[in-house]
């Protein structure tokens, strides 16, 4: 018979061998949620090879090889501080010239176009219209059929005014009426459109200095342009620069800082701006440099690279034609001076509109200090 001391002493361990027991009894464990995935980091595209440029694509092309050459036709009279551009018609695509001045002994007040060829030959310019009074050093864009043009010398100097050019079915000015004023009186300024917003940047005011000018007006649903509100300033102050849009970013290239008849700082960066989502401008950063300070030049767009033609630099106007393509952070890439040339060195053609493949460039100034008729056509192959 068991003892008492050997009973009890089973009775207490009893319990606490059940309570360990009971502890020590697992049960499934719960993984901790997560949470969402982490999405991975975008991997840059891989870098294109020598000779070659991204494109909007994402892809890597080679550059096209772009050729020079005189047109047959001229247009008269001579001229420089004008617009250029294409309109495509009906009746097919034109190459329109607007205003602009002959050694600033007479303003122009006509409106003349020719017409391109399959072949990008030109037909003789003939008239398309007047405006309602001349004008040299504007800029000029395009919403549905009319045409606005911004700022420019009328009259006695520069001018904040704008002028709005109805044009018919064939292309012709059908009436004219103002338009929306720009904040600043201002010449050698640029404009460009992106989306229902148009931007005017920069110019030489009427005490002859460059300007902090950004204002954007907002096209409505009628086609009809809005009133201009300022924005981010123009850093530096600028005018004789050229501009162009591209990817939500307005990029603004070269001119001079200060008075030209004085002392002006000649000018060979880049600055640009983003296009907000409400389409107003964010803050002017370096968007890159020339290799030389260039003012009164064009700069066109194509294929996602932007060429630039001749304008002033150190030693007189140029025949150079240099190119820059968008790296993938927005800003451009070092400029290459290309093999071919214009005919002749020239400036104060301040924009050279392309029509396919081909690419056109009116008027301008020669070394002479005299403004010409000529008319180059490049083609890209």
């Amino acid at each position: 018979m068991p003892s008492t001391r050997l009973l009890l002493t089973f009775a207490l361990a009893l319990p606490c061998a059940l309570f360990a027991c009971a502890c020590t009894t697992t049960t499934e464990q719960k993984p901790a949620n997560p949470g969402p995935a982490t999405p991975a980091e975008p991997q840059p595209p891989p870098p294109c090879q020598d000779g070659t440029y991204r494109m909007s694509t994402g892809t890597c092309a080679t550059f096209p090889n772009l050729s020079v050459a005189r047109a047959a036709v001229v247009i008269a009279p001579a001229r420089d501080h004008h617009t250029t551009m294409v309109i495509e018609l009906a009746s097919g695509p034109w190459l329109y010239v607007i205003g602009g001045t002959e050694n600033w002994s007479t303003l122009h007040d006509d409106v003349q176009r020719a017409k391109i060829g399959p072949d990008g030959s030109l037909g003789a310019f003939e008239s398309a219209g007047k405006l309602p009074q001349p004008r040299a050093g504007h800029c000029t864009v395009k919403i549905k059929d009319r045409l606005y043009l911004f700022g420019g010398i009328v009259g006695p100097g520069p001018s904040e005014t704008s002028v709005v050019l109805e044009l018919d079915a064939e292309g012709k000015v059908k009436s004219t009426a103002p338009g929306p004023a720009i904040p600043k009186a201002v010449m050698h300024l640029s404009c460009d459109q992106d989306g229902d917003n148009v931007f005017v940047i920069g110019g030489r005011g009427t005490n002859s200095r460059s300007t902090t000018l950004a204002a954007r007006a907002k096209i409505g649903a009628d086609g009809i342009l809005g009133a201009f509100e300022p924005q981010s300033s123009l850093r530096p102050d600028r005018s004789h620069h050229a501009s162009f849009v591209y990817k939500k970013r307005l990029y603004v290239i070269g001119g001079l800082t200060g008075d030209p008849t004085a002392t002006a700082e000649d000018r060979k960066d880049v600055v640009m701006a983003d296009i907000l989502e409400d389409g107003s401008l964010g803050e002017w950063t370096a968007g890159g440099s020339l290799p030389t300070a260039l003012s009164v030049s064009a700069a066109q767009l194509y294929t996602d690279a932007v060429y630039i033609f001749g304008g002033l630099e150190d030693g007189g106007f140029t025949d150079k034609i240099r190119r820059a393509s968008i790296q993938d952070d927005g800003t451009l890439s070092p400029f290459a001076t290309l093999p071919s040339k214009l005919p002749d060195p020239r400036g104060h053609v301040h924009q050279t509109p392309v029509y396919k493949d081909f690419i056109f460039s009116v008027g301008g100034k020669n070394n002479e200090e005299k403004s010409i008729g000529l008319v180059d056509v490049g083609r890209f192959q």
